[in-house]
């Protein structure tokens, strides 16, 4: 399911207009992005939890070296998905 199909099922179940589902869709991934980048781990009990954690957490001697030093303060991200997410149950 791509974002367009996602928006014409919020529509379709919740008879949320298009343009208002997008934008709240927009809203929520750029909040997610913003906030993993960062380096905020985030929770949401329906959904699952947004881990953080940096790549080199004792960073890099990367002295000199731009893309050393763009990889040191990068961060990997793991998704743990919610029980309620996995068994089906709202």
């Amino acid at each position: 399911m791509n974002k367009q199909d996602f928006i014409n099922y919020v529509f379709d179940r919740y008879g949320i207009e298009q343009n208002i589902s997008e934008t709240m869709l927009d809203i929520f991934a750029d909040s997610l992005h913003d906030l993993i980048v960062a380096g905020y781990s985030i929770k949401l009990d329906d959904i699952g939890e947004f881990k953080t954690t940096p790549l080199f957490p004792n960073g890099l001697n990367a002295v000199k070296n731009n893309a050393l030093d763009r990889l040191a303060h990068k961060n990997m991200v793991s998704f743990t998905p919610s029980k309620v997410l996995t068994e089906g149950f709202i």
